[in-house]
């Protein structure tokens, strides 16, 4: 079954970050008000976020601001069309800094080193790449405005301190032995967190963790009491995010409970749901599970799949957000209506990129449902996106890129451990040895061109030759990791080979310490995963 990485999950849990609980509605209500009267001003002339832009900086003496935020993104939404639209904000940018905007699903190395500060994150680099200022969520004008006076007065331009080479984030791996201690204190960490009131682990906001959700499946399916009755009560609850229109489940609730839903949809969210349910229902054959099931893949279907099967990536949380010509509807409003009336409306814009690592996390959770229930059409549209995404994704040396371009594309960890993951599980369903080989390519792959042969552990993408401070030192991300000691365990069941079985073991050993635990917060289901299905094979 799918267990989905943090880096396409765990950091949708700080996403599209709202503001102060005072500036909630007004600021949605100013945005209202702009889409309907028409945004005074032009938008911002954003920059591209890149190397040139890092020079251009350094030739002007400027800083530069860093808009990370999402297509989806109701708060993103707000603060473009009210903070940035601000006369002083306006000013002081215009005065100190290049602001450059990037969307973070097309940027993994982005969504991944910024993803805890929420969607927008804000984040200030002096022209060498330093960073100077980090701001998380919703920014209403007059505290970015301060924020924005703040890094200039620490004195005017500031040459930054460049960062170390490339490598510098190596970590010195666990001996075996330690491991099994790491994995009782990580049970233990997570059984903290749960909420015996609403369900699900965390108490603020409830969002369908489904890394979470799977280990405890797998734990009931083993036969164990506790964990069965909590995790029928998260998916129960959870029922409640559900669109009853369209079907799909939204991202998070906020408030403590599960009655004040964010609406945007994404890829990952019904991939993980799926899995889920699908487990659930296989686990205790309740109709009830299997229904929940396919109210994601009837929306993943009608709304998120490509004419090719592939998977686009989200829905919108909002109306027109993208086109201020037309009326803007907030989620809310938008949701609350029937089908017809949403229609009459519009659709929510979909973004129709198909990203290795969504499209490997639905094929898996598509094979999961196949399994559960023997259905031969939930088989064939995972075989027929796996073809697709083989096809226009894959390498000639075995890697997944991010789109569809290939040439001199940068090549990202989740996309590649995502796949091979899907690979790997369709093999498992099909005993089709095509699934089994290309899964092999992508392993080798990453063996060959990711992995830290010094202290273990895979980085997040191949070098950037052009990478400018902060981003000239590469990264192992904890997720993505996990993510990729669970595709090779899997992998190895197949092709036993000493390789696999050493990365593996590095990899899990340069994760696996008691400070990453810790960081990890409620969001520790997968690594647990990946310690029960590894085990023995360390």
């Amino acid at each position: 079954m799918l267990r989905a990485t943090a880096s396409v999950l765990g950091l949708a849990l700080a996403a599209c970050a709202a503001g102060p609980p005072r500036e909630v509605a007004t600021a949605t209500s100013k945005l209202a008000d702009r889409r309907l009267e028409g945004a005074p001003g032009e938008s911002l002339p954003w920059a591209e976020f890149n190397a040139d832009t890092f020079a251009r900086a350094k030739a002007e003496h400027r800083f530069i601001l860093l808009d990370g935020s999402a297509e989806w993104c109701h708060w993103c939404h707000v603060m473009e069309a009210t903070t940035y639209h601000d006369p002083a904000v306006r000013k002081l940018i215009a005065d100190h800094f290049i602001a450059a905007k990037v969307d973070v699903d097309s940027r993994p190395d982005i969504e991944e080193r910024y993803g805890a500060w929420g969607w927008p994150a804000t984040v200030i680099f002096t022209a060498d790449g330093a960073e100077v200022g980090k701001y998380k969520g919703y920014l209403a004008p007059t505290d970015f405005a301060e924020a924005l006076r703040g890094v200039i007065a620490q004195s005017g331009f500031v040459e930054g301190e460049v960062a170390a080479p490339m490598g510098a984030e190596s970590t010195s791996g666990l001996p075996e032995e330690e491991i099994s201690w790491i994995a009782h204190l990580t049970e233990i960490e997570l059984a903290e967190y749960w909420d015996s009131a609403q369900g699900s682990w965390g108490h603020g906001q409830k969002v369908p963790l489904y890394w979470d959700n799977a280990w405890a499946l797998e734990r009931a399916r083993t036969g164990d009491h506790v964990a069965r009755d909590r995790v029928l009560f998260a998916l129960e609850q959870q029922l409640k995010i559900i669109d009853p229109i369209w079907g799909g489940i939204y991202q998070y609730s906020t408030g403590g409970d599960w009655n004040h839903p964010h609406f945007e949809k994404l890829t990952r969210f019904q991939a993980g749901a799926l899995d889920n349910y699908a487990a659930a229902y296989a686990l205790t054959h309740d109709s009830k599970w299997l229904g929940a099931a396919k109210a994601i893949t009837g929306f993943v279907e009608a709304f998120m799949t490509s004419p090719e099967g592939t998977f686009y990536a989200t829905m919108d949380a909002d109306l027109n957000a993208h086109e201020p010509s037309k009326p803007f509807v907030s989620g809310p409003d938008y949701y609350a209506r029937s089908d017809a009336q949403r229609k009459t409306l519009g659709l929510p814009r979909i973004d129709v990129h198909e990203y290795g690592a969504d499209n490997g996390l639905a094929i898996a959770a598509y094979v999961t449902l196949y399994q559960a229930t023997l259905d031969p059409n939930a088989l064939s549209v995972a075989k027929r996106a796996a073809q697709v995404i083989a096809d226009t994704h894959l390498t000639d040396r075995g890697a997944v890129t991010h789109e569809r371009v290939r040439d001199g594309a940068r090549i990202y960890l989740a996309d590649n451990v995502a796949f091979g993951w899907a690979l790997v599980r369709l093999n498992e369903a099909t005993h089709d040895a095509a699934w089994l080989e290309r899964a092999k390519r992508v392993a080798d792959f990453l063996g060959t061109n990711l992995f830290d042969e010094k202290a273990g552990g895979f980085w997040a993408s191949t070098p950037d030759p052009n990478a400018v401070g902060v981003f000239a030192t590469q990264r192992k991300p904890f997720e993505d990791n996990v993510l990729a000691v669970r595709f090779l365990a899997r992998l190895a069941k197949q092709v036993p080979t000493e390789g696999y079985r050493r990365f593996i073991a590095r990899t899990l050993r340069s994760v696996a310490t008691p400070a990453q635990i810790k960081g990890r917060g409620r969001m520790l289901g997968d690594f647990l995963l990946a310690l029960d299905e590894t085990a023995g094979s360390r």
